[in-house]
């Protein structure tokens, strides 16, 4: 636009259009300036907020590792502490085996947290691991109860005693077995001088049921048509938890190794009890049977990790 024309236009503009021209330009300069200011500050709440939720986040997983290795600790020196309590005693003539394959058990699981120190494994590796500690101390408690070391003043009543458990673990493979465990659970009594038996008879049924249902024969073949089989042409026990576990995507034999011998130990204890070896007159304490329940239910949720998708 040519010059002339531009100072023509400037001098038709009257002082009230002039200030109107100002103050629009201010206006907008202003709605500008907050537009920028209002995008800043979301902006910056949004990275307030995603700094506040990560270290939330953080903290939380902290405060749960700190609680997870705290309860893996107590467990470990339960563990430390019912094996000392076990040697400092004569062995005896009662429950022999189940003395051996509860050392045994312990050992199993000390070689393999040291042969999986350093070593990055799954969290289903780690949890099991981990539970092998409670396995191993639960055992070792249930064999000094029976040699009447027992805690009695952490004894339940005798309606706690036989009162549900493991409901929720126990669903997942049915409610039969829900049942048959609610069963084992009545058995229990100090009166009652088969309740040890008729307690280990039921639930042998559940524990071998839970891994015949998450791992049935067809599945171990197809998944492994070489794996080791019984006399019978069956797949192994054994070979049930391998595939069990690498359907979980372990594949550690140390740990493979400690899930056979918790099964060797809490099944070995079955037989004790219903072969008639244990010695004992029949009758047993609260203490003694609730160290037994315990040994069990500990087993029922290690094989429950054991079998989860």
């Amino acid at each position: 636009m040519p010059p002339d024309i531009l100072i023509n236009m400037v001098r038709k503009m009257t002082p009230a259009q002039f200030k109107a021209a100002v103050n629009k330009a201010q206006r907008q300069q202003k709605q500008a300036i907050d537009n920028y200011n209002r995008e800043a500050r979301r902006h910056n709440a949004a990275v307030k907020k995603a700094v506040s939720d990560y270290n939330r986040e953080v903290r939380a997983y902290n405060t749960k590792a700190r609680a997870h290795n705290s309860k893996v600790e107590n467990q470990r020196r339960r563990l430390n502490q019912e094996i000392r309590r076990l040697n400092s005693r004569p062995a005896t003539a009662t429950f022999v085996t189940y003395r051996a394959s509860v050392e045994t058990l312990a050992r199993r699981y000390t070689e393999t947290e040291q042969s999986l120190a350093g070593r990055t494994i799954t969290p289903a590796g780690r949890d099991l691991v981990d539970r092998g500690s409670e396995e191993a101390a639960n055992s070792a408690y249930l064999l000094n109860a029976m040699d009447g070391d027992g805690a009695a003043e952490d004894d339940p009543t005798e309606d706690e005693l036989r009162g549900p458990s493991m409901q929720a673990e126990l669903a997942t493979f049915g409610e039969d077995l829900v049942d048959r465990w609610a069963g084992a659970l009545f058995s229990l009594s100090p009166s009652n001088p088969d309740a040890a038996r008729h307690f280990c008879t039921s639930a042998r049924e559940v524990l071998i049921t839970m891994i015949d249902s998450a791992a049935p024969d067809s599945a171990v073949t197809e998944a492994d048509p070489a794996c080791d089989r019984t006399d019978k042409g069956v797949p192994t026990r054994r070979a049930k938890v391998g595939f069990l576990l690498r359907r979980k995507g372990i594949d550690e034999t140390p740990i493979e190794d400690l899930v056979e011998e918790d099964m060797d130990n809490v099944l070995g204890l079955f037989r004790e009890f219903n072969n008639g070896t244990h010695g004992h007159a029949g009758r047993f304490t609260i203490t003694q049977l609730s160290a037994l329940r315990i040994r069990v239910e500990s087993a029922i949720g290690f094989i429950h990790a054991l079998c989860a998708t």
